[in-house]
């Protein structure tokens, strides 16, 4: 039986670049749950090749936003949207499901619920309903099309662009180890790097703790000084975590009591995820290196606080160990996870996307269109 597109309607046309890149507007059915997209258009008649952005982790809005108590951090996806746009190609990008429900804070909690019951293929089948749809849309150039995924929603885009026969593959922040590994070493590099100043001779105590989560670190750098608390430490009664402090000194060694831990932690935590454990999670690009054929670049912000640099240089290295000579890899020195500027891995507050990572993407899939 034929599977019906779950494209519900289009909503709108308008504009939305002064060089007059057309929006369409889209609303999606994602697994039950409305979800709202976007379609650029460049300028021009002539049906455009399609790129699908695909955003990072969380329940995250087609410009890779995502709330946070009592704010919203701002993503690039939109402006990244429109440069592409404005140079020739069709781009097209979406809410991840609950997004919208997200920013409410009346639903935000049940949203959260529901998105940690998400498995990453479901994510995936989400990929594949916009890029579906996508490619049934007036002034879209039939045949092969583009992917990019950031961060988390690297792993999803290499899945799909293996499946589709894409073009090119784009990925930025990629996921290259598996997610456990990925999320304990944020500990090792960005948590280590920013927790040392605060300890004394390795140790930190609770004093130094409090001192890192009122420090000049990025939400992700005080994240790692918050693992150090107990579970049912408060800001009125705040305590060191008793599980960590193994020799029961009142204070942690970063490196052999908290960082072995911490690696213990996320392998469990992660196997009671339906997002990130095995049976129902997606392969890390370090796994699918040997199987991806087509053009892949890589962006990658040597100031990323969230997924080291050198898992970039470690997956450009397996992509070219297989034999796949049409890899790309980009190092962008002071960017960070959103390939803005980003002062150093502690400080990668996720600022907007730069001009020349945005460009060089473009670029990039014009040589591939060329060939």
């Amino acid at each position: 039986m034929r599977r019906l597109l779950p494209l519900m309607f289009s909503l709108a046309l308008g504009t939305a670049h002064a060089a007059d890149v057309a929006a369409r507007t889209l609303t999606l059915d994602l697994g039950g749950v409305p979800s709202r997209a976007e379609l650029l258009l460049p300028p021009g008649a002539a049906p455009a090749p399609l790129v699908l952005l695909i955003q990072g982790t969380g329940p995250e809005d087609r410009d890779g936003s995502y709330a946070v108590p009592g704010s919203v951090v701002q993503g690039s996806l939109g402006a990244l949207a429109r440069r592409l746009a404005a140079q020739g190609f069709a781009v097209m990008r979406y809410d991840k499901r609950y997004a919208a429900q997200s920013f409410d804070p009346a639903t935000a909690q049940a949203a959260q619920a529901g998105y940690a019951a998400l498995s990453m293929r479901d994510l995936l089948a989400d990929a594949r309903t916009a890029l579906d749809v996508a490619r049934r849309q007036p002034g879209v150039a039939a045949g092969p099309v583009f992917v990019y995924g950031w961060s988390e929603g690297s792993v999803v885009a290499a899945s799909l662009a293996q499946e589709v026969g894409a073009r090119g593959l784009i990925v930025q922040g990629p996921v290259v180890d598996g997610f456990a590994e990925t999320f304990a070493d944020q500990f090792a590099a960005t948590g280590l790097a920013y927790l040392t100043p605060y300890a004394q001779n390795g140790k930190i105590d609770l004093k130094g703790v409090l001192a890192a989560l009122g420090g000049p670190g990025s939400p992700l750098a005080k994240s790692q000084a918050a693992l150090l608390l107990d579970r049912d430490s408060t800001p009125q009664q705040p305590k060191l975590a008793g599980i960590l402090d193994t020799d029961g000194d009142g204070r942690l060694d970063l490196r052999a009591e908290v960082a072995p831990r911490i690696v213990e932690f996320y392998r469990l935590l992660m196997a009671a995820s339906p997002l990130y454990a095995p049976a129902t999670s997606l392969p890390p690009l370090g796994e699918l290196a040997s199987r991806l054929r087509m053009p892949v670049l890589i962006l990658q912000g040597e100031n990323d606080g969230n997924v080291n640099a050198r898992y970039a240089i470690q997956l450009d290295a397996a992509l070219r160990a297989a034999r796949n000579t049409q890899v790309t890899l980009k190092l962008y020195p002071g960017l960070g996870h959103s390939l803005g500027p980003a002062a150093d891995i502690t400080r990668d507050v996720f600022a907007p996307m730069a001009a020349p990572p945005m460009n060089d993407m473009a670029a990039w899939m014009k040589a591939q269109m060329r060939r």
